[in-house]
């Protein structure tokens, strides 16, 4: 395998790839030579994929000051725009499709040595005339400035070579290059005038036969091929074996979790050798990496507020300060029971600032209080180097990326940003300030259009498309998706250049004929990758029926060979063996525990004692979608803290009736004021509007129950939003009670008052059983006699009491019944001290439905019949 290698590296040689991947697999291959052979330490080999060659032949080169100054893909993009920008008035996304386009043009012109003269002369669209036109100013601006971009590298080492301003010592042997490029056969030539030996690497032998497999699907493909792959590789560990497939560049990810369901089965929540196992030639976009789309996203904080989603995702982040984050995600669980806004830092911080009290969340929102400084006192416009040192001064003090340990694709990655920055810091070649929004936006521009794949060492098998594996040798080869849709493939000529003028240079897909021989060709050499070759492709695509390319016929077998789908690992599971229960009580409340949940705890014991153990003693919590409007909690809250103000100087009956006119107006507005004043703070246009129209529904909600109050017996308010604390052996729970009156004189106690505001609730059902619970648990925490309970029912429909005792029901027989609760209370916290985790088969699937993939509540109820 590569037996050229060795020689053409002899004697200061050097190998020139068509890609930066092979360079390395050629790399890895020479220095397991030198192992094999007992050497311990060697010359490093001068291997090198074309672009890489070209800048280090020109940083050889004589006279140094005489060259241009480069100018790296990020500084030339930034041109390209401006260019484009003086004819066009596009959207970024389109801008940045635009670009894309323009500068791939710009290189296939250069690499064919087509001026842009020709390409003005030739242009036959709107669209070709106005490329031409900027171009030309491109070209104006790099020679003006004394500038070379990339696309320009080629003809500068060429005109170095003729010139005799660069030496080349040893020969020279160029390998991988499918479609020869005109720039590549003029240099090779001007390298040969000079007396530089150079060579093409010798082809592969071909290969005649390859087995031809078909599937129902390409999900059961990919599979299959993985399957494959892992045979081979138990076979005969360390040899290197590949699967080719189409569409990396678009669907990478979907690829590879396909091809791992037959590779390592299990590898979602198996040991990372297992995802490791399988290197994908095509890596992501750095934007899309956690890490960096984390710090992206604090950095355009920096110059903009950002949604509560948004805000939610930095909340539950470990990249920004400690690793412990239960607090924040606390924060953030409250953060989507607000409505839906925009928050700069200070709003952030402002709001949540002592809602939690631990430690790490004292420190974050600290970190966050001096980033909302650094955010005022950004520079209205600063040199790109000058972003570059607050960016990472900014992120050191938000203690990111976080403080567990780098593993080497962490390390790696962010090396990767440090280089980004490193070529930000190069635009102030080619622009001398910016303003943060743009800073921030070019900053992002460029992560978006970073390709980041890590290096890996440990992968058993490669994933890669067409062009990655040309000249490449395998043990075994599987190339996936060899239908006449994909071979040959779609001709791609360029849309920027007239046809007239790609075919009179004979440019890449100028002609079907061009793009038919260039694929014959590439197969070829796919063919002769190895000598174990498989084909295969998909009966079916999206219901379209496939056939099998046509350049297969001098390859393939003639009879298809069927394999084995493995199918979906999660599907093998159902067959195994069945379940066993395990004992493994749940241990007794200790004295040292704390329950939450309150009395909606007990509650639970009551109807589900799972759902009051998972809940109440494991402090689990249902996670709601970001609320969107006023959620119906923050209503809730509206109108107990406007009743908490209006009834906060604890007025009797008497003197509630003695509000009128103006003065049940006035108090009525300071209620209602008092509970949105810290909700109104901040707020765009659209909620402000809400929270009028909210305000007008609680003032008349307080209104009507004012009046609904002033119509009862006699009572004097004794407390409002107070605290109570319910003991019951080890169980101890805080609770909090909305209103406290005082009932018919002292010798009758107490009425406790509890405001509900969601769907009418019952304190009673008909069978004079308790259906809510709580008011009850209160009754029991409190040493005072109480003579009633009621619910004060809110709701736009209607504001009514539903209670127990004086008032309600029966006087004498108020007594035995509060008793009877009472005891049921105390008994449901005996079992639920003891560890009582019983499922309620009865209840119906809604009320079952939060916890059910942990209760497993529908199959229970199945197995039950």
């Amino acid at each position: 395998m590569y037996e050229w290698l060795s020689a053409s590296l002899d004697n200061s040689g050097t190998v020139v790839t068509a890609n930066r991947r092979f360079a390395r697999v050629l790399g890895d291959h020479y220095a397991k030579e030198q192992l094999s052979a007992g050497i311990k330490a060697w010359r490093s080999p001068q291997i090198y994929n074309w672009q890489d060659w070209l800048s280090i032949s020109l940083s050889t080169a004589q006279d140094q000051g005489g060259l241009p100054t480069r100018i790296n893909a990020q500084q030339s993009q930034l041109l390209w725009e401006r260019c484009l920008r003086k004819d066009l008035d596009e959207s970024e996304a389109g801008m940045s499709g635009l670009i894309r386009l323009s500068r791939e043009t710009w290189q296939r012109l250069a690499d064919w040595q087509v001026p842009i003269t020709e390409v003005a002369r030739s242009a036959q669209s709107d669209d070709q005339r106005l490329f031409a036109s900027v171009a030309g100013r491109y070209l104006g601006i790099l020679e003006r400035e004394n500038w070379v971009d990339d696309a320009g590298l080629g003809a500068l080492v060429l005109d170095c070579v003729t010139h005799g301003k660069i030496n080349f010592p040893g020969q020279h042997c160029f390998v991988g290059f499918d479609r020869q490029r005109p720039i590549i056969l003029a240099i090779q030539e001007a390298l040969q005038a000079s007396g530089v030996d150079i060579s093409i690497s010798p082809e592969p032998p071909q290969h005649s036969k390859c087995s031809l497999q078909s599937f129902e699907n390409a999900t059961a493909e990919l599979r299959s091929a993985g399957a494959w792959a892992r045979r081979r590789v138990d076979e005969n560990p360390g040899a290197p074996i590949a699967i080719i497939a189409n569409g990396l560049d678009k669907d990478a990810e979907g690829i590879s979790r396909r091809v791992r369901e037959g590779l390592t089965p299990g590898w979602q929540h198996d040991h990372k050798s297992l995802f490791d196992a399988l290197n994908v030639s095509y890596g992501r976009r750095l934007s899309d990496y956690p890490v960096i789309a984390v710090a992206l996203l604090l950095l355009r904080w920096l110059v903009k507020d950002l949604s509560s989603t948004d805000v939610g995702l930095l909340l539950r982040s470990p990249l920004t300060g400690t690793s412990i984050v239960a607090g924040r995600s606390r924060l953030e669980l409250r953060l989507r029971q607000l409505p839906e806004r925009r928050w700069s830092p200070s709003m952030i911080t402002a709001e949540l600032r002592g809602r939690d009290d631990e430690d790490s969340v004292s420190d974050w929102l600290g970190m966050l209080a001096a980033f909302s400084k650094r955010r005022r006192e950004l520079p209205q416009q600063a040199p790109p180097a000058e972003w570059v040192v607050l960016v990472d001064e900014i992120l050191r003090a938000l203690a990111w990326p976080g403080q567990g340990p780098l593993d080497s694709t962490d390390f790696q990655l962010i090396n990767r940003w440090r280089e980004l920055l490193n070529e930000f810091a190069r635009l102030g070649l080619v622009s001398k300030k910016m303003a943060p929004g743009a800073a921030v936006a070019r900053l992002e521009l460029m992560a978006g259009d970073t390709i980041f794949q890590p290096e890996s060492t440990a992968a058993a098998v490669q994933l890669m498309g067409p062009l990655e594996a040309s000249s490449a040798q395998f043990d075994a080869l599987w190339v996936t998706g060899v239908t006449t849709g994909n071979w040959p493939p779609a001709g791609m000529p360029s849309a920027l250049i007239s046809r007239h003028l790609q075919q009179d240079n004979d440019m890449p897909d100028c002609t079907a004929a061009d793009t038919l021989h260039y694929a014959e060709k590439m197969f070829a050499r796919l063919m002769s990758c190895s000598e174990n070759v498989v084909c295969s492709y998909a009966l079916t695509d999206d219901d379209a029926e496939q056939t099998a390319s046509d350049l297969l016929s001098q390859y393939a077998e003639t009879t298809d060979i069927s394999a084995a789908d493995p199918g979906w690992y999660a599907a093998t599971l159902t067959t195994r063996a069945s379940l066993q229960a395990e004992e493994d009580a749940v241990p007794p409340v200790t004295a040292e525990e704390r329950i939450s949940g309150g009395a909606g705890t007990i509650q639970s014991q009551l109807k589900d004692p799972v759902t009051a153990f998972v809940l109440g003693r494991m402090g689990a919590r249902v996670i709601y979608p970001q609320a969107v409007g006023i959620p119906a909690l923050m209503r809730g809250n509206l109108i107990h803290e406007a009743f908490y103000q209006l009834y906060i100087d604890l007025p009797s009956s008497s003197t509630i009736r003695g509000w009128q006119d103006k003065e049940l107006a006035d108090r009525i507005e300071a209620a209602v004021n008092f509970a949105f004043a810290r909700h109104e703070r901040n707020v765009d246009a659209v909620l402000q509007q809400l929270l009028l129209l909210e305000r007008r529904r609680i003032a008349e909600l307080v209104r009507q129950f004012v009046a609904l109050d002033s119509s009862r017996d006699e009572f004097q308010i004794a407390g409002v939003e107070g605290k109570f604390e319910f003991v019951a052996g080890h169980i101890r729970l805080p609770l909090r009670f909305d209103r406290i009156d005082s009932v018919g004189g002292e010798a009758d106690g107490i009425a406790i008052l509890d405001y509900k505001t969601g769907s009418r609730k019952r304190l009673l059902n008909r069978n004079q059983e308790a259906d809510e619970i709580q008011l009850f648990v209160y009754a029991a925490a409190t040493e005072a006699p109480v003579s009633a309970l009621a619910l004060v029912n809110v709701d736009s429909r209607e504001i009514a009491f539903d209670g127990a005792g004086l008032g309600y029901t029966d006087v004498d027989a108020w007594p035995d019944l509060l008793q009877q609760i009472k005891g049921e209370i105390f008994a449901a916290c005996e079992k639920m001290s003891s560890g009582d985790v019983r499922i309620n088969i009865e209840q119906g699937i809604t009320a079952a439905r939060p916890l059910n993939l942990l209760t497993r509540y529908t199959e229970l109820r199945r197995d039950n019949g």
